[in-house]
């Protein structure tokens, strides 16, 4: 195998470049611990969201096992179109899949509501 030679060019020079001390910048406003509360604004809500905390008492809730992957989704389209709970969130979405049933699934989804909510009225009962 051939043994490369790299020839340089003598004429070329070599250029040494000066390099300048870079300054530490300082910040324009630093957090302070003794600052007092009232002076800072505030940029938090300070009142409770009424709609959270326990549910009311005349709703029975039952619990679906989702994905956390999932979860966040209903979280984020629940905070971009400012539904107060995940619930109405579902309630809107499942209404507009509803109406786009063809009559062959609509009669479908009418069943299974009936079997289901003659279930649910033998479990009460």
């Amino acid at each position: 195998m051939a043994k490369l030679e790299f020839n340089r060019d003598p004429n070329r020079k070599k250029s040494f470049k000066k390099v300048e001390e870079t300054h530490i910048s300082e910040p324009q406003k630093t957090f302070s611990t003794t600052e007092n509360i009232e002076e800072s604004p505030k940029s938090y809500n300070t009142t409770p969201n009424p709609k959270m905390g326990r549910p009311k008492k005349n709703k029975t809730y039952s619990t679906i096992r989702i994905q956390r992957h999932t979860v966040q989704r209903i979280n984020a389209l629940q905070n971009t179109l400012n539904f107060d709970t995940q619930d109405d969130l579902i309630i809107n979405m499942l209404d507009r899949l509803e109406i786009m049933l063809d009559s062959e699934q609509k009669i479908m989804f009418d069943m299974y509501m009936k079997t289901y909510t003659a279930k649910e009225k033998r479990q009460k009962s």
